[in-house]
């Protein structure tokens, strides 16, 4: 997988432990006949897990573009973060799924600028959600700490976020609770959106920012496929009303390719080197960054309001 892609939470960029609970114990048994019903759907679209990883690796990660923000001398904006002390009041799964993936992508923004102590504070309340939804058994609070240290290493972060959401993916789709694991990517691709429009929206002279946001119009057809899966389902229907207008925003933005050469060669060890000249020339206003950080905003406060 690319530095450019990953599980979201977003990579899905809250980081789940490598090692599973050994235990026996069956977590549906512990959910309410209630939260069992509401929670068990197959896919409305049938697709199979080779599909469904190249869709969810199609979605920038948030890491990335933290990565580039502090690559640039942007600082850390501890305004637009949500607040770790919500986690106990969402009761429903979807708003306990989504804003999971709201924490992983905060946690993640956090790590990459080195904030060791705030990204723990979202360690709790990632846990508190993990809990709720019976995904508790795949949190190694040992190795978020470890990753915690390492501000620098986007690569091990993505990985880790990589492998460890497709265990519990893989989980949640036997049970077909699938659209539990959705709603966390739903949640961590809206808090990687909204913290890059929200900064660039703030550095409107910064290209490369623009650029960022710019770059998420590519995700559009993934995320829109994404919620294709489970469109039976009202809390899905209710998003991709809100997508619709977060889409419209995206239209003035142009990506214009131009084709190059493409040469061949070996290296000195006997490697076939390919190398593509074509580049892809990037058309975006300041106007579509602050029309793009109004609808994603609106559809984070949705979430982040939700219970």
């Amino acid at each position: 997988m690319s530095k450019a892609s990953a599980i979201i939470i977003g990579g899905i960029v809250f980081l789940f432990g490598a090692c599973v609970s050994d235990s026996n114990v069956d977590p549906l048994s512990e959910l309410t006949k209630n939260q069992a019903q509401k929670q068990i759907q197959k896919s409305d679209i049938q697709i199979s897990d080779e599909e469904f990883y190249a869709l969810v690796q199609s979605i920038p990660s948030p890491l990335q573009a933290a990565a580039i923000m502090e690559g640039i001398g942007i600082p850390f904006d501890e305004g637009v973060v949500q607040n770790t002390e919500k986690a106990d009041s969402y009761s429903g799964w979807f708003s306990q799924a989504t804003n999971m993936g709201i924490y992983g992508a905060d946690m993640g923004y956090a790590n990459v600028y080195g904030e060791v102590k705030q990204s723990l504070d979202y360690v709790g309340s990632i846990r508190t959600l993990a809990d709720k939804l019976k995904v508790g058994q795949f949190f190694d609070i040992a190795t978020i700490r470890d990753l915690a240290q390492k501000s620098d290493d986007v690569d091990a972060l993505t990985n880790a976020s990589q492998m460890n959401f497709q265990k519990m993916n893989d989980y949640l789709q036997k049970q077909n609770r699938g659209k539990v694991s959705v709603a966390m990517i739903l949640g961590g691709w809206v808090e990687g959106l909204y913290l890059t429009a929200t900064v660039a929206d703030n550095n409107a002279d910064s290209d490369v920012l623009r650029e960022i946001v710019a770059e998420q119009k590519l995700a559009l057809e993934s995320i829109s496929l994404l919620l294709n899966l489970y469109a039976s389902d009202e809390h899905f229907a209710s998003f991709a009303t809100s997508f619709q207008l977060l889409e419209a925003a995206f239209e003035g933005i142009e990506m214009i390719y131009h084709e190059g050469e493409i040469t061949q060669y070996e290296d000195e060890n006997g490697n076939l080197i390919v190398e593509d000249s074509s580049t892809t020339e990037i058309v975006v206003t300041q106007e579509d960054v602050s029309a793009i950080q109004q609808e994603i905003s609106a559809i984070r406060q949705q979430l982040i309001n939700s219970k």
